[in-house]
């Protein structure tokens, strides 16, 4: 994984499965290993508080009752089970309270489909935490190029970069973990490519994180079945028929594969770590909110209308503006951003039921609206502010306008929370979790390059 110079493939399948067989750990820029670190720390943290969560205990009861018992382990329980059994089960974790990261190459939440495949993977071959960490990158880099390939087009169009991307990394990530030569993490990726789908109309449904589950588990059933000996077509992404022509109009950027191993799209874009369990299009706007409301004191009971003014990108993201379940409320603006004013802060309590019915709250979203601005829109296209931006008018009882604009939030790859913040992310959320001992899980997992059997990861 040093660079892609001695890579003489031809197909886009075919670089990326060269790319993902080359170099070591120590191969890597060391800002990109933190970065991976980071991504599992936040990987564990939402993938325990979201392993007790009803929707996650389905994929568990199904992977148990499919699988039976196994060596990989799974958040919200002491049970372990097969390689692709965890994935699915884990995978719906991460992603269950939407409170895991993001990466704007391909809008794609690759952690909560990448992380707990090669995680599995690892965990059922006892392979080191060296082997664990250079196989989640470079499954996540797999993953990411592709976005970069193809360009945020599909997210507009309808598809899910998280689990067509998303799957094809952790196909990648899986074959590094089993240690498959170039010929045969060819064929994972294109058989994890052949299958890949997903779309957006899954927004505010269970779809959406079990479908996570569904695409990690996919991407272990690949490189295992590679592993086996099975091909899959080497053209897939090039050809007429195939990932490119169906999903993006045949447009594919193969240049893309060039930076390989030159630039990181762990450092570039980056991946946006979360300090809200929402879709992130809410973040500018719910710290634009929690800035202003600190800033002049202001309360539920001296704000008659707080407006969002945000771009096109935020406005079909965020589609329920009377939330009826924690899934719709994590794609709400006038909920995530109630709670901001009514309560002063919006986490994962608030997804709770009992939350979702409380009148303060409900009062409050009555003061909210979310506008979409053709200026910011403009703005986020050319990259004069975040993708993601929010300008908050708050108009009080008083008569005053407060206003903020707020280019990105706290947790994006230009603005990221420290390593104290997100470790107090990860205990904070522990504490939904069944874990019998965080302290000792998170030092682990800050050192995991140096864990020589991760079955031993979990405490």
């Amino acid at each position: 994984m040093m660079g892609n110079d001695n890579i003489n493939a031809d197909t886009a399948a075919e670089r990326l499965g060269a790319w993902t067989t080359a170099g070591k750990l120590v191969d890597i820029p060391e800002d990109a290993r933190a970065i991976g670190v980071r991504c599992m720390v936040d990987l564990f943290a939402v993938g325990i508080a979201g392993g007790n969560h009803e929707t996650s205990t389905m994929a568990q009861d199904l992977a148990f009752a499919e699988h039976g018992d196994g060596h990989a382990s799974i958040f919200g329980t002491d049970r372990r089970t097969t390689a692709s059994g965890a994935a699915l089960a884990n995978a719906t974790a991460a992603h269950v309270f939407d409170f895991d990261d993001t990466c704007y190459a391909g809008v794609t939440h690759g952690t909560a489909v990448i992380g707990p495949a090669v995680l599995a993977v690892a965990e059922q071959t006892e392979a080191s935490g060296e082997t664990l960490l250079a196989a989640f990158i470079a499954g996540s880099e797999c993953a990411y190029v592709l976005g970069k390939a193809t360009g945020n087009a599909p997210w507009f169009n309808g598809w899910w970069g998280t689990t067509i991307y998303g799957a094809i990394g952790a196909a990648a990530g899986c074959a590094r973990v089993l240690g498959l030569n170039t010929s045969q993490t060819t064929n994972a990726i294109a058989l994890a490519a052949f299958g890949a789908g997903g779309n957006l109309a899954g927004l505010g449904t269970d779809a959406k994180p079990l479908t996570c589950g569904l695409a990690s588990a996919a991407g272990v059933r690949a490189a295992l079945l590679a592993a086996a000996g099975a091909s899959g077509p080497a053209g897939i992404f090039e050809d007429a028929r195939g990932f490119a022509k169906l999903f993006n109009e045949g447009v594919f950027d193969v240049s893309q594969m060039d930076h390989l191993g030159q630039v990181y799209s762990l450092i570039e874009p980056g991946v946006f770590i979360k300090p809200y369990p929402s879709c992130t299009a809410t973040h500018a706007a719910l710290e634009a909110t929690s800035i202003l409301m600190r800033e002049h004191d202001l309360t539920v009971d001296n704000v008659t209308q707080v407006s969002c003014f945000v771009p096109e990108m935020v406005d079909v993201s965020l589609i329920y503006n009377a939330p009826e379940s924690f899934q719709q409320a994590q794609f709400s603006m006038p909920y995530t951003v109630a709670c901001m004013l009514a309560h002063g802060s919006y986490g994962v309590k608030h997804l709770e039921t009992s939350a979702l019915a409380d009148k303060r709250t409900r009062r409050a979203m009555e003061k909210i609206t979310m506008i979409r601005d053709d200026d910011l829109t403009a703005q986020a296209l050319d990259g004069r502010s975040g993708p993601e931006c929010a300008r908050v008018v708050i108009e009080t009882t008083a008569g005053t306008t407060f206003e903020l604009f707020n280019s990105v939030a706290i947790g994006a790859p230009s603005k990221p929370m420290s390593d104290d913040d997100l470790d107090t992310k990860f205990r904070t959320l522990a504490g939904y979790g069944s874990v019998k001992n965080a302290e000792t899980l998170l030092a682990r997992l800050r050192s995991i390059d140096s864990l020589p059997n991760t079955r031993n990861l979990m405490p």
